[in-house]
């Protein structure tokens, strides 16, 4: 049951580094820097790794699917986490992480519609529950103030940016397995990070804003820089703990257990970011949907 330790690992760490990654961006809004540097760094850790256990760089024997399988994750992994800084940009973090929980919707009603597949009594309660605390989480019965409504506003903004990166993140599990078996969890780790990393340099390249890696390197914004490499160590942490977990267990348990990631978020931000306004209520929504994105995916 390792797997089990594994994944809450992972949900901690992907948690921390929304977090982390919030307080960069408050700082310096350069998201695709940002995204860059930390998944540079978090590839070379993961080649260094691979290359300590296994004697090599590389790995032989890649396919054709492998590689196909790499694409697709670098650019949803870097869709997603461009929406992802998009959202917390806007959003309190205690606010928007919960609703990753609705992704795990789309296990189930698709198939209603599609197949006429009926789900089972779980799952149906499961729903139930992640849609109440939706509407819990949206729901006041007085009257707002004024800032308290600028900030529903920017977190419903910052929402709309989070239900993409919750769509692509839902994918990602999958083809990380599939990469793993088609590799091994260190280099499948590696390519991945750096695949991404990528995606964000090309990004980099069409808009041209290499002008920024200057002061994005100036003695001024080091704590700037520090942050961005503490990002790019986190992703080491959440990838390796995950991709360690897909290797011995089904992708549906690990995302269950991973889905405990908003209880980790909203400590974070109600100790760290101060973000307290409604915390009962917050909690209360937080704990329905994620018992109900376990009971969808596990009854």
């Amino acid at each position: 049951m390792i797997w089990v330790l594994l994944s809450l690992c992972g949900a901690f760490f992907q948690a921390l580094g929304s977090a982390v990654s919030k307080t960069a961006l408050r700082m310096h809004d350069r998201k695709y820097m940002v995204g860059f540097v930390s998944y540079s760094v978090a590839g070379v850790v993961f080649l260094l790794l691979h290359y300590f256990t296994s004697g090599s760089f590389w790995m032989d024997g890649l396919t054709g699917n492998f590689w196909i399988t790499i694409a697709s994750f670098a650019v949803l992994n870097g869709l997603g986490a461009w929406f992802l800084y998009q959202a917390l940009e806007f959003s309190e973090l205690n606010y928007v992480m919960p609703f990753m929980t609705l992704t795990s919707l789309s296990l189930v009603i698709p198939p209603i519609f599609l197949l006429g597949e009926i789900p089972s009594v779980g799952s149906l309660f499961g729903i139930i529950l992640i849609v109440c605390g939706a509407m819990l989480m949206n729901y006041s019965k007085r009257e707002l103030t004024s800032d308290e409504f600028l900030q529903r506003t920017l977190n419903r903004k910052g929402l709309k940016y989070f239900l993409v990166t919750a769509v692509c993140f839902t994918i990602l599990p999958t083809l990380a397995k599939v990469a793993i078996q088609g590799s091994s969890v260190l280099f499948a780790s590696f390519i991945t990070e750096i695949s991404t990393a990528f995606v964000f340099l090309l990004i980099i390249l069409f808009k041209n804003e290499w002008k920024y890696f200057r002061e994005f390197f100036s003695e001024k914004n080091r704590k700037f820089f520090a942050l961005v490499l503490l990002i790019g160590l986190i992703y080491v942490g959440e990838n390796g703990t995950i991709n360690l977990a897909l290797k011995t267990a089904p992708v549906a348990q690990v995302f269950a257990i991973k889905r405990m990631m908003p209880l980790f978020a909203f400590l974070i931000g109600f100790f760290y970011f101060r973000e307290r306004e409604d915390g009962g209520k917050k909690i209360l929504a937080t704990a329905l949907m994620v018992a109900g994105a376990i009971a969808t995916i596990l009854l």
